[in-house]
C-alpha cells in the first residue's frame, strides 16, 4: 500500500464509514428524479409541438419540405 494511502487511512473518522455510499444514493436518487421530470417534459403537447416546429423550420431551411409527424 502507498505511503499516502496509508495516511488518509490513519486520519479518517471512524464515524464516517458509510458517507460516501449514502453520498452516492442520495445522487443516483436525484439523477432519477430529474430524468423523470425530463421525460414528462418531454411528452408534453407544447414541447413535442415546440421540437416539430423547430426541426421543421431547419428542414425548410435546409431546401427541403417539411416533415409532417
Amino acid at each position: 500500500m502507498s505511503k499516502a494511502l496509508v495516511a488518509v487511512r490513519r486520519f479518517r473518522n471512524p464515524d464516517e464509514r458509510g458517507a460516501a455510499t449514502a453520498e452516492y444514493a442520495v445522487s443516483i436518487v436525484a439523477a432519477c428524479g430529474f430524468s423523470g421530470i425530463l421525460i414528462a417534459l418531454l411528452k408534453s403537447s407544447a414541447v413535442m409541438s415546440l421540437l416539430k416546429a423547430i426541426i421543421n423550420y431547419a428542414l425548410k431551411s435546409a431546401g427541403l419540405d417539411g416533415v409532417q409527424i
